[in-house]
């Protein structure tokens, strides 16, 4: 596996390359990263894992500072995934970087209280398809908003990179994967696989009761646990529009903070 630290760099050597898939992340590793390798491996030839901690996606008093960091232990997990490249860019790839605009999708669920995240998604991933020219890009479906943005952002563009969907990949208590679980403390650790546990119990109980019954209840069981989810919704999973009633492909989502970890997860219904 060869490491890539710069642009010119990159450029240079992945030009005598083909039919790449570009595995984007900010590092520390975990599993479900390493599912969305192994997934490029199934569409790809030229595996190339990206790790940038991307400061324009984090708002103010976000956990930029915090957010972990582990090179080392997340360059052996990808040599051991079988990836070939990792593109691991100093803040210099910042400099005189087009800035991009995220479609109005952006200014729904998460973007309500991120209003400049997904502008800083679109503007380092639009750099990061500049640069390393892949044919497919493989993202994580616990972002599911991010996806679909992603998706617009190839579709409207002069990039010709697919953009690939995978699974999101769980603990054994139900617990969406994230980088950011083991900043929980021991009690909200405890707490944290409630969150898909109530998205699977209206999941089963979507044909029953109306999606606004559904959600009520859910606050209201969140509250008996002392959450409160920063939104909970059962949407259409093509516009992210809110649904009355299931019908065609649906998504529940929610994002949630236990203590200062913001959480997010969805069940994607077809």
């Amino acid at each position: 596996m060869k490491i890539l630290s710069s642009e010119i760099q990159a450029k240079e050597v992945l030009k005598n390359y083909t039919d790449i898939v570009l595995v984007p992340t900010m590092g520390n590793l975990h599993d479900g990263h390493i599912s969305l390798v192994n997934k490029a491996k199934e569409i790809g030839k030229t595996i190339v894992s990206s790790i940038f901690i991307n400061p324009l996606q984090f708002g103010v008093n976000e956990d930029f500072d915090s957010y972990p960091r582990t090179l080392e232990n997340d360059l052996i997990q990808l040599e051991s995934a079988g990836s070939h490249f990792v593109f691991h860019p100093s803040k210099e790839i910042l400099e005189g970087i087009k800035k991009r605009k995220a479609p109005l999708l952006s200014k729904k669920m998460c973007g309500k209280t991120r209003p400049d995240h997904f502008d800083g998604v679109v503007t380092i991933v639009g750099k990061l398809f500049e640069v390393i020219k892949p044919q497919f890009a493989v993202f994580g479906l616990k972002d599911y908003q991010q996806f679909l943005i992603i998706k617009d952002l190839a579709s409207l563009s002069d990039f010709e990179t697919e953009i690939i969907g995978s699974a999101i990949v769980r603990e054994k208590d139900g617990l969406a994967m994230s980088s950011r679980n083991n900043l929980l403390t021991p009690d909200d650790r405890l707490l944290a696989p409630e969150i898909y546990k109530r998205l699977c119990w209206i999941k089963e109980n979507i044909s029953k009761k109306p999606n606004e019954i559904l959600i009520k209840e859910s606050i209201d069981f969140f509250k008996t646990k002392g959450l409160v989810p920063e939104y909970l919704k059962i949407c259409d999973a093509e516009n992210l529009e809110d649904l009355n009633h299931f019908s065609g492909r649906a998504l529940i989502a929610i994002a949630m903070k236990l203590g200062d970890v913001r959480l997010i997860d969805n069940i994607l219904l077809d």
